[in-house]
C-alpha cells in the first residue's frame, strides 16, 4: 500500500516526543494506535532546554544528532521486521531552530557574541554527519524543523527589535533546511507550546501563516509538511480566513494542529469544518507534542487521533 493513496483528510502527524517510553515502545504504539494513517513516525526523544544549556556550556552532553537518529532508525527497522508497514513510512528527527538560545545559559557560561549562529552552524554540521553517517536516512528519514513561534511572537510584544531576530530565524531555518538533502523530506512545526503555556489569538494564527510564506519563498528545496497549531476555542471561520494566503507549492502538505483531549472528535470536527470554508484538505495533527502529557492517557490520545481521522472520511 503506498501512502499517496490516502486521502489527506485522514492522514495523522505527530509532532513531538512520548513521556517515558523507549524507542522501540513508542514505534509500537503508534503503529498499533495509528496505522497507515500516520505521515512521520515521531522522533524518539527532542532537543530541549538542557540538551541547549549543555552545548552552550561546551558540555559533550547534548546528544549529537547522528546518535538520536540512529535511534529512531533502529527502531523503526525493528518494527519493519516485526510488522508490514506501508511504504514510504519514515522515522522522524526533530531540530529546535535558534531563536535567543542564550536565554537557556547560566550565568557560568561563556558564550559565543552570536550564540544563535553558532548553534545554527553546528545543526548544519549535524545534519551533514547524520547524511555521512547513516546511509539508510535518504530513505527512512524525515527532519522536522521546530520554530519556536510562541517565543517569537512574545519578544514581538516586548523587544523593539524582534524583527531583526525574526530575519535572523528565517535565514538561520533557511540554511539549516538547505542542509537537507531532497531525498530526506522536511516538515516545519510552528511551535506554541501546550495549552496555557501560549494562548494562540487570531493575530498569532494569521502570524503564522505570513511566517510560513516567507520561510518558504526563502527556501531552494522544498517543504514537504507545514504544522500551524489551532486553540481549542475558535469562534467562527474567519479565525481561518487567512489560509486563503497560504502560498504553499504542491508538493507540501499543510497540516492543522486542531485535536484537543478536552472536547474531543466533536470540537476537532467544529474546527476542521470552519478552516475547510478556507483550505479544503490538510491533515490534522494536535496542537503540539505528548511530552507534557500524563502518560496513562497517551493511547487514548492517540485513539482520538483515529476518530477524528475516520470522521473525516467520506
Amino acid at each position: 500500500m503506498a501512502l499517496d493513496r490516502l486521502p489527506l483528510a485522514t492522514r495523522i502527524h505527530l509532532v513531538g516526543d512520548f513521556p517515558l517510553l523507549g524507542e522501540r515502545e513508542i514505534y509500537q504504539l503508534c503503529h498499533a494506535e495509528l496505522g497507515a494513517r500516520l505521515l512521520y513516525y515521531p522522533d524518539t526523544r527532542i532537543v530541549d532546554g538542557d540538551d541547549i544549556r549543555a552545548w552552550l556550556a561546551g558540555a559533550d552532553g547534548i546528544a549529537r544528532l547522528s546518535r538520536r537518529a540512529r535511534g529512531s532508525l533502529d527502531a523503526l527497522e525493528a518494527l519493519k521486521k516485526a510488522v508490514a508497514l506501508p511504504t514510504g513510512i519514515r522515522a522522524s528527527l526533530s531540530i529546535l531552530a535558534p531563536f535567543k538560545i542564550s536565554r537557556f545559559a547560566e550565568a557560568e557560561d561563556r558564550l559565543e557574541p552570536d550564540a544563535d549562529s553558532a548553534y545554527a552552524e553546528w545543526l548544519m554540521d549535524e545534519v551533514k554527519r547524520v547524511v555521512t553517517d547513516l546511509p539508510s536516512s535518504s530513505a527512512d528519514l524525515a527532519v522536522q524543523i521546530k520554530l519556536p513561534f510562541a517565543d517569537l511572537a512574545e519578544a514581538a510584544e516586548s523587544d523593539t527589535g524582534h524583527s531583526a531576530f525574526a530575519d535572523a530565524l528565517l535565514e538561520h531555518v533557511t540554511t539549516i533546511i538547505g542542509a537537507v538533502p531532497e531525498s530526506i523530506p522536511v516538515a516545519l512545526h510552528m511551535n506554541c507550546r501546550d495549552g496555557a503555556g501560549f494562548k494562540i489569538q487570531p493575530k498569532h494564527f494569521a502570524d503564522m501563516v505570513e511566517l510560513s510564506n516567507h520561510l518558504q519563498g526563502r527556501c531552494v528545496r522544498r517543504i514537504d509538511l507545514l504544522h500551524i497549531p489551532v486553540p481549542l476555542v475558535v469562534p467562527d471561520e474567519s479565525f481561518f480566513s487567512s489560509l486563503r494566503d497560504l502560498d504553499l507549492s504542491f508538493q507540501t502538505r499543510l497540516c492543522l494542529g486542531l485535536i484537543h483531549l478536552s472536547d474531543g472528535v466533536d470540537g476537532a470536527m467544529r474546527r476542521i469544518a470552519l478552516a475547510r470554508k478556507n483550505f479544503p484538505e490538510f491533515a490534522v495533527a494536535a496542537r503540539s507534542g505528548f511530552a507534557a502529557r500524563e502518560p496513562a492517557v497517551i493511547a487514548d490520545f492517540l485513539k482520538l487521533h483515529v476518530d477524528v481521522a475516520s470522521a473525516c472520511e467520506p
